[in-house]
């Protein structure tokens, strides 16, 4: 017996919200191993980043390298990466490693929650042209998917449909646009799939800006993609959707948002900032755990 495993490429984040720490406690709680491979440093906590300190690519690298030369993984996830030279590290080891990679879902974080870039020009141009046509799944926000189209920030759900069907043709097999950023009583993501394209509504809890969603929320579905694995390891796909059908991605989907409405509504009460209050509010990783 093997556990579902799955690699996350990211950031470390000194306050625990996102990056790699929120990835590998969302793991724990969805009953996946999380691995990891540090892609940068960034000194953050709830009132914004302090600073970032990149690391060289042939870094990066070995830390992948040294993962899948030894450990069974069943999906991988590339969040924020920083530099071109650490995408391009990435990169070079998808295509070394492809078979040994499972499942694909690129985060590609670009901009911090307080607006504060997180990757170069050149790296952002790196990662359209070498990452995003390769992914099983990018999970991009507003913003971060005008940046890689080019385009203007979309202010309404038709434009964002447009944008993601744009991306999607970019090559890869699935786009989850999350829609938070725009105007409205529902926070509204636009998933284009191999079954077409939908809207997932959710209605808004006032008040609440939490920073680490987006990580919690692809982190969420590569840790049931990985579980995807596992049942087919089993034989027992029935549980999420027959293999290669076209429902997987949107089941897989719909229940992580889930996990991470639940852990938001589940920290609406903790105060984790010494000063009382913070701009953004946390994210309760570990709601499974709880034993309620």
């Amino acid at each position: 017996m093997r556990p579902p495993l799955v690699l996350t490429i990211s950031a470390s984040d000194s306050d625990g919200a996102a990056g790699i720490q929120a990835d590998l406690k969302t793991f724990t709680a969805l009953g996946v191993y999380g691995a990891s491979a540090v892609s940068m440093i960034s000194a953050i906590n709830t009132r914004g980043l302090r600073g970032i300190h990149y690391l060289p690519g042939d870094v990066v690298r070995s830390q992948i390298d040294a993962v899948v030369s030894d450990l069974y993984v069943d999906a991988t996830k590339i969040g924020a990466l920083g530099s071109a030279a650490v995408v391009e590290a990435v990169a070079d080891a998808i295509t070394a490693h492809r078979d040994s990679l499972g499942t694909l879902v690129c985060d590609p974080v670009m901009l911090s929650t307080d607006g504060s870039p997180l990757i170069s020009e050149e790296g952002a141009r790196a990662l359209r042209e070498r990452i995003v046509p390769i992914v099983d799944l990018i999970t991009p926000n507003i913003a971060e998917l005008a940046q890689l189209l080019g385009r203007p920030v979309a202010t309404d759900i038709e434009t964002v449909r447009e944008q993601a069907l744009a991306l999607a043709g970019l090559g890869p097999k699935a786009v989850l646009v999350t829609g938070g950023g725009l105007p409205g009583e529902d926070a509204v993501d636009v998933i284009v799939h191999e079954g077409g394209t939908d809207l997932l509504r959710a209605e808004r809890v006032p008040g609440r800006h939490p920073r680490g969603a987006g990580d919690t929320l692809s982190a969420a579905i590569t840790a049931q993609l990985a579980r995807l694995e596992e049942f087919d390891r089993a034989g027992e796909l029935d549980e999420i959707g027959e293999e290669g059908t076209a429902d997987d991605m949107f089941t897989v989907v719909a229940s992580a948002r889930e996990f991470l409405a639940s852990a938001i509504d589940n920290a609406r009460d903790w105060e984790i900032s010494r000063a009382g209050h913070s701009a953004h509010s946390p994210v309760n990783h570990l709601i499974t755990l709880d034993g309620d």
